[in-house]
C-alpha cells in the first residue's frame, strides 16, 4: 500500500478570544482591505517583542511610501525597529525591505524611510537586466503598495 500525500490546503487554525466591544471596534478600524484580525495584531505583537528584547526599544510603522512621486498606502504597514544610539540618534531599520535610517526626529526618519523605499522601487523595477533575485525583490516592493 502506498502513502498518498494530501493536496488539500492546510486547515487554518483559529481561536476565539473575549475582548471588550471597544477593543473589537478599535481592531476593526485598523483592518485594511481583506485583512484578518491576525493580520492587524501581528505587527502589534512584533512591537511588543522588539520592545522587550535587548535589540531595540520599539518599533514604528511605515504606512505609506512614494511611487513615482505619488504618496501611496502600503497594503500592510512595514515595521521599522527603533534603536536609540548612545548620542540619542534614532536608528530605524527593516531588513526585509532593506531600509536603514539614522535621524534625530522620528517624523524626519519616517520621511527618509519613504524616500528610501521610493529609491528601491526605482532601482529594482528598472528595465535594465537584473538577476532573478533583484527582479523578485522589485516585484515584492510593488506588490506591497496599493496602486
Amino acid at each position: 500500500m502506498q502513502a498518498v500525500e494530501s493536496r488539500d490546503k492546510p486547515q487554518k487554525v483559529t481561536a476565539t478570544i473575549s475582548v471588550t466591544p471597544h477593543v473589537k471596534e478599535t481592531l476593526r478600524s485598523l483592518k485594511r482591505g481583506n485583512e484578518s484580525y491576525s493580520d492587524v495584531l501581528e505587527p502589534i505583537l512584533h512591537t511588543v517583542a522588539v520592545s522587550e528584547s535587548d535589540e531595540g526599544i520599539g518599533a514604528v510603522f511605515l504606512k505609506s511610501v512614494y511611487v513615482n512621486d505619488d504618496l501611496k498606502k502600503l497594503k500592510k504597514p512595514i515595521p521599522l525597529k527603533v534603536i536609540i544610539d548612545e548620542d540619542n540618534t534614532l536608528i530605524l531599520s527593516n531588513s526585509e525591505f532593506k531600509i536603514l535610517v539614522t535621524c534625530t526626529d522620528i517624523i524626519d526618519g519616517l520621511e527618509e524611510a519613504r524616500l528610501q523605499f521610493a529609491d528601491l522601487i526605482d532601482i529594482y523595477t528598472d528595465n535594465q537586466p537584473m538577476t532573478d533575485g533583484a527582479v523578485t525583490f522589485g516585484k515584492k516592493l510593488m506588490d506591497s503598495v496599493w496602486t
